[in-house]
This record gives C-alpha cells, sequence and structure tokens, in this order.
C-alpha cells in the first residue's frame, strides 16, 4: 500500500508541476488519478495543498478536491486538520479559490441531507466552526437558511450564528421556534446598534427560554439600556432557578461592579448552579476591577 500511495503521490507531483505545459491533459489526468483511488488521492492531494503554493496547478488541484469532497472530508476531520490549522488553511486558500467557503457550506449541507442523523454532526459543525471564524456569512446565506431546519439543534445553532452575521438583523430570528437559534442569533448580532434592534431585544427580553433571555438582556447593557439592569435583577429573584442561574451568568459577563452585592446574596440560593454562577460571575468581575 505505501508503494502505491507513493506512486499516486509522485504522479500527482508531475501533473501538478506541469500543468501550465497543457492544462487540458494535466487537469484529465489528475481527474483519473481520484477516479481511480479517492484514498490515495487524497492524502496525496492534501500533502500538495498544505504547502499553500500559489500556481495554476495547485489552483486547479484544489478545485478539484473542492468539487470531488475530498477537501471538506479532510478539513472536518480533526486526524487530519486541528480548528487552529483548518482555520488557517481556508483563509490562505480563499485567496486562491473565492468560492471556497460557498462550496465548503454546499458539502455540509449535503451530508446534512444524505445522513440526517448523529453520523453527520461532527463534520458538519467541524466545518461550520472553520466558517464561524473566517466567514461574514453574507454569501452564505440562502444555504445557511436550509441548515436551520437541520434535525441537530448544534447544527442549527452554528447556522443561526453566520447567519445573523450576514443579516446584521434579528427579524429572521424572531418565528424561530429552537430557544437555541434565537439565543444564538442575538450573540451574532451583539455590536449591532438600531432603535429597530433594540426593539427587538427587549422583546427577546420576554422569552419563554432563560438563555434568549439573558443574552437579549446583556446586548441591552452592553448598549447602555438602563432599563436593562432593572430586569436583570428581577431575573435574579425569578421563580425558576435557571433563570436565576442565568441572571449570575450575565451579571459576570456585564463586568460591572454593581452587581457584586446581589451576586454574594445569589451565593447562598438554594440551587447549586445559581450558587455555582453567582461566585463565578463574583470572581470574574473583581478580577477586572482590580
Amino acid at each position: 500500500m505505501a508503494g502505491e500511495m507513493t506512486e499516486t503521490a509522485k504522479s500527482l507531483r508531475e501533473w501538478v508541476e506541469n500543468f501550465e505545459n497543457d492544462p487540458v491533459a494535466a487537469g484529465r489526468a489528475m481527474g483519473q488519478l481520484l477516479a481511480q483511488d479517492r484514498r490515495q488521492f487524497h492524502a496525496a492531494a492534501l500533502e500538495m495543498l498544505k504547502t499553500a503554493r500559489k500556481t495554476p496547478g495547485h489552483a486547479y488541484l484544489l478545485t478539484l478536491a473542492l468539487e470531488s469532497g475530498v477537501l471538506a472530508e479532510a478539513l472536518s476531520d480533526p486526524s487530519e486538520f486541528s480548528l487552529k490549522e483548518a482555520v488557517t488553511f481556508v483563509q490562505a486558500a480563499s485567496e486562491v479559490e473565492p468560492l471556497l467557503e460557498v462550496k465548503l457550506v454546499r458539502w455540509t449541507l449535503s451530508r446534512v441531507r444524505d445522513q440526517p442523523g448523529a453520523a453527520c454532526t461532527p463534520a458538519a459543525l467541524k466545518i461550520l466552526t472553520i466558517l464561524e471564524r473566517t466567514s461574514t456569512g453574507s454569501r452564505l446565506l440562502p444555504m445557511l437558511v436550509q441548515l436551520l431546519r437541520a434535525p441537530d439543534p448544534s447544527v442549527r445553532s452554528k447556522a443561526a450564528v453566520l447567519i445573523g452575521r450576514g443579516t446584521k438583523s434579528l427579524t429572521w430570528a424572531m418565528a424561530e421556534t429552537d430557544p437555541r437559534v434565537r439565543a444564538n442569533a442575538i450573540e451574532a448580532v451583539w455590536s449591532q446598534d438600531s432603535k429597530h434592534e433594540r426593539g427587538l431585544l427587549w422583546e427577546l427580553a420576554k422569552d419563554s427560554d432563560n438563555r434568549v433571555v439573558g443574552n437579549a438582556l446583556l446586548a441591552l447593557i452592553r448598549l447602555g439600556e438602563a432599563a436593562a439592569t432593572v430586569a436583570l435583577l428581577k431575573m435574579a429573584t425569578h421563580p425558576l432557578p435557571r433563570f436565576r442561574a442565568t441572571a449570575a451568568w450575565v451579571m459576570g459577563q456585564s463586568q460591572d461592579s454593581q452587581f457584586l452585592e446581589t451576586l454574594g446574596q445569589m451565593e447562598t440560593d438554594s440551587d447549586t448552579n445559581v450558587r455555582r454562577n453567582a461566585s463565578l460571575a463574583k470572581a470574574r468581575i473583581s478580577e477586572v476591577s482590580g
């Protein structure tokens, strides 16, 4: 097997390096190597693509690896690329292939459709996490919207972050039934400020889900809405422990020392999660305030 792999790598390298002399023949030969043994082509192609050379032959190989799914398979596999390595690779490869991110989302969507279960989730999440770090999301919106219908809630949540970043709006999220999608949509637009968005944040601050309410109030506090502080203090006395625990988390994220007294009181709460979050929040605020 090792000898065959070496021969495949040698042939591929020759065709890539001589691509400019006869692009048609070289392209056909690379396609044949892929068809003959996808596994060996996969290993040989990745070894060459990781060098990040910008020649016509390498550009064609990148396109071939993308169109065949070989590259997406590799990027989604932790044994092939760590997250940091994958992000660096995608950033560099996008300069050669402008549609790289679009094709990666297309592959992810097809994966979710073809394997609608737990088997597809790690790969889909890895690709979406890479894109979360490399893409503005604007060109990916049509496919990302389709991913909001994915069976796995973690895939839907990742798609929501990218959609929010691309649209810079919360309007689309208001009708979403999945609270994780609504909560992640808020995170994606935390830095946005407009009268319309503030109104939507106040609507989401009345949500039935504690994380959605917490994210909405944190966004409003960061936007300077004094009434959001009052609402957060009220949330700290909510009858449901999960709301009180989220309130403590938000206080810590706000890094505002005015919440220290309330957090001290919450450290005696009857619920373990509330007490833990209150202690962590106090430590975070104290560390920042010095």
